[in-house]
């Protein structure tokens, strides 16, 4: 298994991001990756919520929430994808650290096919490009929370 952590000061009460991402189909608002998302079902957030994920380049996922903690963070199921994994997990974590300010963790766990080789695919070009990918949406969720304005394709922010 595979782990990639992405963590970053977001200028912003924890409540306010919170409120950002407990709006779990609202994610394209802040995915420099993501175009359009939406909730499948009733259920909005919380344990059991789904939502599809349509990127820019024309693939798409499906994410379940298997843990949820509110104002704490969750962690999703990542299913229905093109990338070459067996299994994929993300947790979304918050910590206070002051009243006006936030640390966002992102953590993805994953796990490659392909055996030995996918191992190795893993650590060479599968991890730089995840990394990059959370630290875009880390980023994303900031200037998001500190402009108002939608991310769009990388990273540029949209007229309001």
């Amino acid at each position: 298994m595979h782990h990639i952590t992405v963590t970053r000061g977001i200028n912003s009460s924890t409540d306010t991001v919170w409120n950002i991402l407990d709006n779990f189909g609202g994610v394209y608002a802040y995915n420099p990756a993501v175009e359009s998302s939406e909730v499948i079902g009733k259920k909005l957030t919380g344990l059991g919520a789904q939502r599809v994920c349509h990127f820019y380049d024309g693939s798409s996922l499906k994410e379940t929430i298997i843990e949820y903690l509110p104002k704490e963070g969750y962690s999703f199921k990542l299913s229905d994808f093109a990338l070459p994994l067996k299994t994929a997990t993300s947790h979304f974590r918050l910590t206070p650290l002051s009243a006006d300010a936030s640390e966002l963790s992102i953590t993805l766990e994953f796990q490659p096919k392909f055996g030995p080789l996918g191992w190795l695919m893993a650590k060479l070009l599968m991890r730089p490009m995840l990394t990059k990918a959370l630290t875009g949406v880390a980023n994303g969720l900031d200037n998001y929370l500190s402009t108002g304005r939608q991310v769009g394709k990388d990273g540029i922010l949209l007229v309001a």
